[in-house]
């Protein structure tokens, strides 16, 4: 028999990504294409559905195009996407309305009626999350019910991303756990719709997709869509997971005592654990996993977005050469980071835009750039965005190592952020543990979706084993001593802020 082959494709926040793989776990080739979100307002982030759509199949044609693979050859496919970001569907299955991207925040007023429903305690007994911010699901639906009411009556189904595309790929409604668990309407101990949540929002079960495990088969693809991205009218349609969680696999995080970062659009730390593992604080979550019966821990903020935020901010001379073919404009910035002393010269930034994530949740969390002066630089506030989120990371760890009893010594890199040398080697200064990326960093979360796949088609039996096979180490950074002192008066300084405005955003924000 010949090589075999599959398809697994990245939805993320600003950008889709398609990668090919052939049995071993070799990459093919790989697509990336970005879109810009819509922001009407500061608080909304929304994205328009026929975008989705519209750049999966140019990333599904072009790696087909250009891998020189048989379409015949390629045998399944899987997807993972961010979770949190939710459209509404009528009766024909059309859009009521623009995606809600996971960041937006409308829904603040939402977030507190919720939190005063239901206790920290019941929220995480059911679900396995912190009390409810403005960025999750639920929230969001709650918004919608209250703001568009005579829309909301006419919702027949709501899904994410994922289930999204899955729908126009196979014309079902199936989705997974692995994302439903943060909607805060699915329990994660017994594999089903919240009933007191639904019955609080209003919802049916009906409204909501069939949730399989992941790495189950879907069914093929309907035939006017093979034909139309370039596929086989065979291909083997496998439920996918949610992007963080995808991401790990690719980097064989499987097992207890593994660490991933990965800074995307969003910034998330994640271990895997085999049975759940509830915050008596409420700071941290516990998500369902990809593999059946599995869980994952994931301390998550905003992340790469932000870098994003100032690259079309505030590096136009940046984003000018980039056009001009002189160079990424994120390379442009990490060249003006590097050349700036670590700790930026006093300069930090508190990355919370738009509210805080783990481990200090707090919905009114704002971003604050503090300690600035005439001699501080462009690539002084470069650097300090790359070390507040490294500052974010840390805590991160600190708080699950002591939520698990695990202590961390390395931590697997993925995402975005682990293409920057420069950051990575910050991340490892700041954390004081060895940071380390995959020969797959880029892609490992199509990876992860490509090993769904191929278990799902019956190539592996098994996800986990597959997982470690795949996964080897590309770079390893050690902490540089020289920077321990300056990072641990930025440690300090990030905890003092965090303490003194404690209850004070709140108190601003009301007014």
């Amino acid at each position: 028999m010949g090589r075999t082959y599959y398809l697994g494709a990245d939805i993320g926040t600003t950008a889709i990504k398609a990668a090919l793989f052939d049995d071993s776990g070799r990459k093919i080739l790989h697509h990336a294409e970005e879109y810009d979100l819509i922001k009407p307002s500061a608080q909304r982030v929304e994205q328009r559905p026929e975008v989705y759509w519209e750049t999966f199949k140019t990333c599904v044609r072009r790696v087909m195009e250009g891998s020189g693979v048989e379409k015949r050859e390629v045998r399944a496919f899987a997807m993972d996407s961010s979770a949190e970001t939710i459209v509404f569907l009528d009766e024909h299955r059309k859009p009521l309305d623009n995606f809600y991207v996971w960041m937006d925040s409308r829904a603040e007023e939402e977030a507190v009626e919720i939190n005063r429903r239901f206790s920290p305690e019941e929220i995480v007994r059911a679900t396995g999350q912190t009390p409810i911010d403005p960025v999750y699901p639920a929230t969001k639906i709650l918004w919608f019910k209250k703001h568009k009411r005579a829309l909301f009556d006419r919702i027949r189904m709501m899904c994410m991303c994922d289930d999204y595309l899955l729908y126009h790929l196979s014309g079902r409604f199936v989705s997974h756990g692995s994302s439903w668990c943060t909607s805060y309407l699915w329990d994660i101990v017994k594999k089903d719709w919240w009933p007191e949540m639904l019955a609080y929002l209003g919802l049916t079960a009906d409204q909501l997709p069939a949730i399989q495990e992941c790495g189950t088969p879907v069914g093929t693809i309907l035939p006017e869509v093979a034909d139309e991205l370039g596929l086989p009218q065979d291909l083997l349609l496998v439920v996918g997971g949610q992007d963080q969680c995808a991401g790990a696999i690719g980097v064989g995080n499987v097992s207890p005592g593994i660490f991933s970062e990965s800074t995307g659009g969003a910034l998330m730390v994640c271990t895997t654990a085999a049975a759940p593992v509830f915050d008596p604080q409420g700071c941290v979550p516990c998500n369902y996993g990809i593999i059946p019966d599995s869980y994952m821990i994931q301390a998550g903020a905003k992340g790469g977005i932000l870098l994003r935020w100032l690259r079309d901010t505030l590096c136009q001379e940046e984003l000018a050469l980039e056009a001009a073919g002189k160079g990424s404009a994120y390379d442009l910035m990490d060249a003006l980071a590097a050349a700036t002393p670590a700790g930026a010269e006093g300069l930090f930034l508190m990355p919370f835009f738009g509210g805080a994530g783990s481990p200090h949740p707090d919905i009114y969390g704002r971003g604050t750039l503090y300690g600035l002066n005439l001699g501080h630089t462009k690539g002084h506030i470069i650097r300090a965005f790359m070390e507040a989120l490294a500052c974010n990371i840390t805590k991160m760890v600190e708080y699950v190592e002591t939520l698990t009893g695990v202590e961390v010594k390395q931590v697997r890199s993925l995402g975005g952020g682990s293409l920057s040398p420069l950051w990575c080697q910050i991340k490892a200064d700041v954390l004081g543990r060895q940071v380390v990326t995959m020969e797959n960093t880029q892609d490992a979360a199509c990876l992860g979706a490509a090993i769904l796949a191929g278990c799902g088609a019956g190539t592996w039996s098994s996800i986990a084993e597959t997982a470690q096979r795949f996964s080897k180490i590309h770079r390893v950074y050690q902490p540089n001593p020289a920077n321990r002192q300056v990072y641990d008066q930025l440690l300090k300084k990030y905890d003092l802020f965090i303490e003194a405005t404690r209850g004070y955003t709140e108190a601003l924000s009301k007014l």
